[in-house]
């Protein structure tokens, strides 16, 4: 077979073909091997970035076999440099040189198989297995960067960088599980370990080998920065809803979305190819109907009804369009993590029952307070000996004092009128079952939860007679169930829980 023509180091088809030709031949002379490695590093150096294009491409599957193909061409090179040292003396330093950045081009190309793996493992939310996979290869890395190989520098910088995503991994998959605090604290660590690279990297400047993967690398820091800081605002969003401050969530949810604006503009701007900027779009569609939500929530909470069911219905379409675009993906051949509408969907159900029980929990207070303005009804409330009254008022019953009106003192003096602690306990079991009703639609946190049980429990108490018991439940009701209590005109209920708080 005739040797072929020398190839140019851009011309892919020629240098397979010169390759293919030169490791067919059992031996090679010094001039054929010259024109062999040559033709190698050139076909190398064309695989190597169609690989990362592929990545940043999201095309994994393509991206692997052409690491693969990497892999396998340093791997021959590296032997037949080595069988060529043996035989050549007066050159053996130099082949020796070759033959070392072949072997470390090897663990390179290992290496990034399994962070291709990773990535691809994210998008599909299988975060366990993505894990496994920057941890072997965290271990090539580690190797490279330990060895005297020539690529040494890129492998410690590619083992920072692994280090750092692998901080990054954990903290999604606490997130997707809900546990932000976890989060919170694996994207701080991703976020020092990103800077302190980037930091490093530019004041160690790569050997001219290097260049590429120093790129790359930059490259991937820059961009995994920028991602970790939307991510980071979306879990404090997250963090403070889990909590209930809905006004927090809401800052922190409009700092997210202002970040991931970001990424998809700067992805435009950048050309980005269309599958990644569909990802960083389904994103923030999902962000903002996170925000949608939390918004919502906190319309609950100052009492603007209507403006929560609008951002309900917001929500809810934010959430469909992220669900259509990584449908979209599909197409694209990307196998992405789809929001659950299922999920969604019973989350915006719960907002709009909460909206609908406080909503009527007002409007009954309310009527209540209505009510009890109405009444000519008299509490009195005995401080000290000094008996305190309303300055207009009506006794419904025989009264004996020595003063009555505004600005008076009764002192050492009697009044016949039923107050708190002579109240029939049936009437007062009545009182703490109409509390009890209305607490229990009003209850959010597991403190006021408490609060509704002890004035249920008080209420039994009450109705079977034993006093001693219903005030003990009554004092564990606490400050909440009192406030409720007064601010409803349930005299007797009011007064009883005072008395057993020591008001």
């Amino acid at each position: 077979m005739t040797a072929p023509e020398m190839s140019a180091l851009d011309d892919l088809t020629s240098l397979l073909a010169e390759v293919d030709y030169y490791e067919s031949r059992p031996g090679l002379d010094a001039g054929e091997l010259e024109r062999y490695l040559r033709a190698a590093a050139a076909l190398g150096d064309l695989i190597m970035a169609e690989a990362v294009r592929r990545q940043k491409e999201l095309r994994f599957a393509d991206a692997e076999v052409l690491l693969g193909q990497f892999l396998q061409l340093n791997e021959t090179k590296r032997k037949r440099c080595e069988r060529a040292r043996r035989h050549q003396d007066d050159d053996s330093a130099h082949l020796a040189g070759l033959r070392d950045a072949a072997a470390a081009d090897v663990l390179l190309a290992e290496g990034l198989q399994h962070v291709c793996r990773a990535d691809e493992r994210r998008l599909a939310g299988d975060f366990d297995t993505a894990l496994r996979c920057l941890a072997t290869a965290t271990k090539c890395f580690e190797q490279l960067a330990a060895s005297s190989l020539p690529l040494r520098r890129i492998g410690a910088w590619r083992l920072s960088l692994t280090r750092a995503t692998t901080d990054l991994m954990t903290g999604l998959g606490h997130m997707r599980a809900g546990d932000f605090r976890g989060a919170h604290q694996s994207f701080d660590n991703a976020y020092v370990a990103f800077g302190e690279l980037l930091d490093r990297i530019g004041e160690e400047p790569p050997d001219l080998p290097a260049h590429a993967q120093y790129d790359e690398v930059r490259d991937r820091l820059v961009d995994g920065r920028r991602y970790l800081e939307a991510v980071q605002s979306f879990v404090e969003m997250l963090r403070e809803a889990q909590s209930g401050r809905y006004g927090d969530a809401v800052l922190a949810g409009q700092e997210a979305v202002d970040r991931y604006q970001r990424l998809v503009r700067e992805a435009v701007t950048q050309q980005a190819p269309r599958t990644a900027r569909l990802l960083y779009e389904m994103d923030l569609a999902r962000v903002n109907g996170w925000l949608s939500w939390a918004t919502a929530e906190l319309a609950v909470d100052e009492a603007r009804w209507q403006d929560c069911r609008d951002q309900v219905r917001l929500a809810r379409t934010q959430w469909k369009q992220a669900a259509h675009i990584a449908a979209r993906t599909v197409y694209h051949e990307i196998v992405a993590q789809r929001p659950e509408p299922g999920d969604t969907e019973m989350l915006l159900q719960n907002t709009l029952r909460r909206c609908d029980r406080e909503l009527q929990f007002r409007k009954e207070i309310e009527a209540l307070n209505a009510k009890l303005d109405r009444a000519a009804t008299i509490v009195i409330q005995n401080q000290g000996g000094r008996a305190v009254a309303p300055s207009d008022f009506t006794f419904n019953a025989p009264v004996s004092a020595t003063s009555i009106g505004n600005e008076n003192r009764i002192e050492n003096a009697t009044a016949n009128q039923q107050v708190a602690g002579g109240t029939d306990l049936r009437e007062l079991a009545a009182q703490l079952r109409e509390l009890r009703d209305l607490l229990a639609g009003a209850a959010r946190t597991p403190q006021e939860q408490s609060a509704v049980a002890a004035v249920e429990a008080a209420q039994d108490a009450a109705t079977r007679g034993d006093e001693p018991t219903m005030r003990r439940y009554l004092a564990d009701a606490g400050k909440w169930a009192l406030q409720i209590a007064e601010q409803i005109g349930v005299a007797a209920a009011t007064a009883a829980i005072k008395s057993a708080l020591g008001a």
